[in-house]
């Protein structure tokens, strides 16, 4: 796969692309205190995962193992750091990149670093003009081939089902982004 200096090059020249700054996120996941203690297996723990996004900072976005998709304000973070009897942090990662303007797209563009350890490429992808969830996947396939070449290793979703998690399946909003995120580190055991 490209590299971010591949691709940014790539925006920037080929796609006239702008570069509009640095944009990161965070993602934690916090495992149930009582599974621990019960020494059940890894796999019969319950995982909190949290979400804060950098173009919403005063929001976290805080899922369990599947089920609703929480907005809450910035202070959960302190509310969780206080659970110790409760969720104990399992893993964060920070993930800092640069963000690009390329006509009716944002591309966000960062390395996933865990540690020193290189988890790979991120490519979070907005497109403006659709604001329901699920319906511009085709547009959101090309662009994403038009960016990576061909021989790249994808793991990348285009659909989800929202209401299972109780978000819109007509509007999407932030959480929807951040449940996506959830999802992306979940799957791919990044954390």
């Amino acid at each position: 796969m490209r590299d971010f200096a591949s691709i940014a090059e790539h925006v920037t020249k080929s796609l006239q692309g702008k570069n509009t700054g640095p944009w990161s996120l965070s993602v934690k996941v916090h495992r149930d205190v009582n599974q621990i203690m019960r020494q059940a297996v890894v796999k019969d723990s319950r995982f909190l995962y949290q979400v804060a996004l950098a173009q919403q900072p005063g929001q976290v976005y805080c899922m369990v193992d599947g089920s609703v998709v929480v907005e809450a304000e910035k202070e959960m973070e302190i509310i969780l750091s206080r659970l110790k009897n409760l969720w104990q942090l399992r893993q964060s990662v920070v993930v800092e990149g640069t963000s690009y303007e390329i006509g009716d797209f944002t591309l966000r563009v960062a390395n996933i670093l865990l540690g020193s350890a290189y988890k790979g490429l991120l490519l979070e992808i907005d497109y403006h003009p659709c604001s329901a969830p699920n319906v511009a996947s085709d547009l959101l396939r090309e662009f994403v081939e038009n960016i990576v070449p061909p021989t790249a290793q994808l793991s990348c979703e285009y659909e989800y089902d929202y209401e299972s998690v109780g978000l819109s399946n007509h509007e999407f909003t932030t959480a929807h982004t951040g449940y996506q995120y959830m999802m992306l580190f979940r799957n791919d055991g990044l954390l």
